[in-house]
């Protein structure tokens, strides 16, 4: 038997969460709001911290909005300049459309 067989924490998941809305903050020098974390589709609120611990724990976490999808990645630190807010997580960073998680409604 195999060691994931033996133990289901190692397996990996097909849990699949869809984000729809956003939570953002103000930065910690007060130049732009970053996001907090994510709403998925029930509702419920998820910080960035969740999402990407969840995410390198094998589930899938992506958007949907206005007609849009797309995965949901980790990286280290916020983009914007000078920011350490870690960790944090992003779409497709450089669209103007649903499919960038910055631009998600409020939840």
């Amino acid at each position: 038997m195999s060691e994931a067989a033996m133990n289901p924490s190692l397996s990996p998941t097909s849990t699949t969460h869809v984000v729809t809305h956003v939570r953002k903050e103000l930065s910690a020098d007060g130049t732009h709001e970053h996001i907090a974390g994510v709403c998925t589709q029930d509702g419920t609120y998820h910080t960035r911290r969740e999402v990407v611990e969840r995410i390198r724990a094998g589930e899938t976490w992506m958007t949907s909005a206005a007609g849009y999808e797309a995965e949901i990645e980790p990286i280290v630190y916020c983009p914007q300049p000078n920011c350490l807010a870690t960790p944090y997580i992003r779409t497709r960073p450089y669209s103007t459309r649903k499919d960038n998680i910055e631009n998600l409604d409020p939840c």
